[in-house]
């Protein structure tokens, strides 16, 4: 805690990408279908894949309107233009590649696990990628 903002004390500050994949396929098993079901909306939808909800992840999710419990976990889909504008937090190029529609295989997806990370998972010959960006 000490050398950090107050706000990543309090709120929820970036996770690292090398977690953030971790994470992601980890969720994989249980949440593709829900993350599939985002992406064949539109090409503009983020899937929101929240895992594990701490305190400030549930105040977050409060804030946006949604409903979840202290360690729940779940996928919302947002459009892209809106995420890039609800978590003002992010870097000016990580809230560009939210507002870009998602390539032909490819499913965008912002994790809010105890930090917030964007991670692109894409498909080629029934493989998934799961790649951090920055």
């Amino acid at each position: 805690m000490i050398g950090k903002p107050l706000s990543e004390r309090y709120g929820l500050g970036p996770l690292a990408g090398e977690k953030a994949v971790a994470i992601v396929r980890e969720r994989l098993a249980e949440d593709a279908p829900a993350l599939v079901q985002v992406r064949a909306k539109d090409a503009r939808m983020i899937a929101c894949l929240i895992v594990r909800a701490d305190a400030p992840t549930v105040t977050l999710c409060r804030e946006l309107g949604l409903e979840m419990t202290l360690g729940g976990s779940g996928v919302v889909g947002l459009i892209g233009t809106d995420a890039a504008r609800l978590f003002p937090r992010l870097s000016a190029s990580q809230r560009t590649w939210l507002g870009a529609p998602c390539g032909a295989r490819e499913t965008k997806v912002l994790l809010v696990a105890g930090g917030i990370a964007l991670v692109s998972l894409e498909t080629n010959e029934g493989k998934v990628s799961v790649t951090a960006v920055g």
